[in-house]
This record gives C-alpha cells, structure tokens and sequence, in this order.
C-alpha cells in the first residue's frame, strides 16, 4: 500500500510539472517572449506548492470541512507560498508577486484553480481504479478461502463412506474370521494415519496420494481375497510432485465398486502415473465388468463427479474422462498440468 502511495505522490508531481510547462510557455508568450526559464521556474514554484498542499492537508481538512470547500484555503496557501518561494528564488524578492505584481498573482490563482479542478479529478479517478483493484484482490482471495472450503467438504463427503463400510465388513469378520478383521484392522489403522495430514490441507504430494490408494487397496484385497490384484507404478522423479489430494482413490474406489466387485472371478487394477509435454498423465485400469455391465462406472457417480468438481475449481484445462477399454473393463484417465517448477 506505502508503494502504491508513493507512486500516487510521484506521478501527481510528474504531471504538476508537465502542467507548469504548459502555464510557462503561456506566460512567455504573453511577456513578449521574455526569459522562459524565469518563467517556467516561478510556474514550478507555485505548481509545486500547491501540490505539496494538497498532498499534505487536504485529507485533514476534509476530516473537519466539506471536501468541495476544503480546496479553497489548501490552493490559498499553496498559491502563497509557492509566489514567495518564487519571489525569493527567481527574483530575490520574497513578497513581490503579493505586493507589486497583481497580474502575476491573479494569472497565477485562475490556473491555481484549473490545475486543482484537473489533478482533484484525475486524482478521484486513480484512486477509484485503485480502490477497484484492491477490491479484485480481496475477492480472489474470499473466492481462494471458498474453493478451499469446497475441497475440504468434498473430502468429508467421500471418505466417512469408505470408513463405515470397512468398519461393516470388520465387524462381520470378527467372530469367523478373527485374522482378517486383524488384518483389516490394521489396513484402515495405516489408511487413517496416512490420509490425516491429507484432509488438513489442499495440496499433497503424488507419493502420499499412492500411498494412501495403496493402503486402500490393502483393506480391499484383504476383504475380497484372490479376486482383486492390484499394481502400482509411478514414473521415477515423481514421487514428491504436488498435487491436490483425495484425487486417485475416488477413481480407484470406483473401479473396485463397479468393475472388480461385480465381476465373479474378481479382476486386477493397475495405476500409471507418468508425464508428457509438461502434463501429469494418471491412468486407473481395472479389467472388471466394463461401463455397459453398470451404469455407475460411465462416470456419473458421486466420487467421480467429486474429483472433476474439484480439478475445474484448481485448474482451468485439467481432464477426467473415462472410456471402456479395448481389450475390456475401463479406463480412468486424469491429465492435470504440472506447474513449472515440478515440470
């Protein structure tokens, strides 16, 4: 703000001097084109000091008197002592444009008054651009604080689901097969630690968000046994790339619900993520049902529509498509740009 003021004080100035000038080569004409330096000098002095005035009482006076009235005493003063400063300056004769030279001191106030009119206008204009680009500012930053509250409620929406249902299936194996409630136990212990720090801010890094798919799919494979195989990779130099999180278990949540789950013999998931052309590529393959067996995976549901949601809110030419693969089951793609720094 002290820089944007700064500028205010230096650009008004800037365009008091071109103003005084202009005022020079006027009174040199009318003197017969005599000295213009005397001239210009004597202008300067009186467009500065009405500046200066300006710049240093007009807010007060106005805190006390009618802004439309306050420019009266302020150009007063500056008007006198800018004619002394001139008298003293130019002419060693510090009261004579107040006591000897009427024309002078008339001339002077005429443009006094129109260089204030100009300036005060061009003034309130700058400063309402100003106030408008502060506004845009501030409303960025509320339409930042708003996605950011988007995200975290998308997130809440989605991962209470996931939970209740292992704690279901948990609970269901207790009592006939104690060792794998053990064991689901401890995946959701590990899923739930890993995701904690996730859910507490808007950005991750792609190493944490396939950790967490992971233990994920540890919790899956344990309920549903050999029916679900699963295979991770992830493009060396990768790992710690910044992402949003709670991106790729939606679109694998979604591949064990409507592709491997339905599907007798069960099937196997693969997650590639790799870069080209500076774009993050993540690919979720599952061999299941395909998208004509279940509607849901055609990429309507809830998660899905969650993580497209949320991708157009961070970024302006991310994708999330979903297509059936050729050789069966479907294909989740999400291509997000990498920023500069991680490209």
């Amino acid at each position: 703000m002290a820089d944007i003021l700064a500028n205010q004080v230096v650009r008004s100035f800037l365009y008091t001097s071109l103003f005084c000038f202009g005022i020079a080569i006027l009174s040199w004409i009318a003197s017969g084109m005599e000295s213009f330096a005397r001239n210009f000098a004597i202008s300067l002095c009186i467009g500065w000091s009405i500046n200066g005035a300006f710049q240093l009482a007009y807010d007060k006076f106005c805190e006390y008197v009618n802004p439309y009235i306050a420019p009266i005493p302020i150009v007063a003063v500056g008007l006198s002592v800018g004619l002394f400063l001139g008298g003293a300056l130019v002419l060693g004769q510090p009261w004579y444009f107040l006591t000897s030279d009427n024309a002078t001191l008339v001339f002077s106030l005429f443009f006094g008054v129109i260089g204030f009119l100009l300036f005060n206008t061009y003034g309130r204009l700058w400063q309402a651009k100003a106030d408008l680009a502060a506004a845009e500012v501030e409303q960025e930053r509320q339409e930042r604080l708003v996605a950011e509250t988007e995200l975290r409620l998308l997130q809440a929406q989605i991962e209470p689901h996931f939970l209740f249902n292992t704690l279901s299936t948990i609970a269901g194996t207790i009592r006939p097969e104690p060792e794998v409630a053990e064991k689901m136990l401890l995946d959701l212990t590990t899923f739930l630690r890993a995701s904690l720090d996730r859910t507490r801010t808007i950005e991750t890094t792609l190493k944490q968000e396939l950790d967490i798919a992971k233990a994920y799919l540890d919790i899956q494979s344990t309920r549903m046994g050999e029916r679900l195989r699963y295979d991770l990779h992830c493009e060396p130099g990768l790992s710690e790339v910044s992402v949003p999180p709670l991106l790729v278990q939606p679109l694998i949540e979604n591949a064990v619900k409507h592709g491997i789950d339905p599907k007798e013999s069960g099937g196997s998931i693969k997650v590639e993520a790799r870069t080209q052309d500076g774009v993050l590529e993540i690919d979720v393959f599952d061999d299941g049902v395909g998208i004509s067996a279940h509607s849901p995976a055609s990429g309507t549901g809830t998660g899905l529509d969650n993580v497209r949601r949320r991708i157009a809110t961070l970024y302006d030419d991310a994708t999330l498509t979903i297509s059936e693969s050729d050789t069966g089951g479907v294909l989740a793609q999400l291509r997000i740009p990498l920023r500069e720094d991680a490209a």
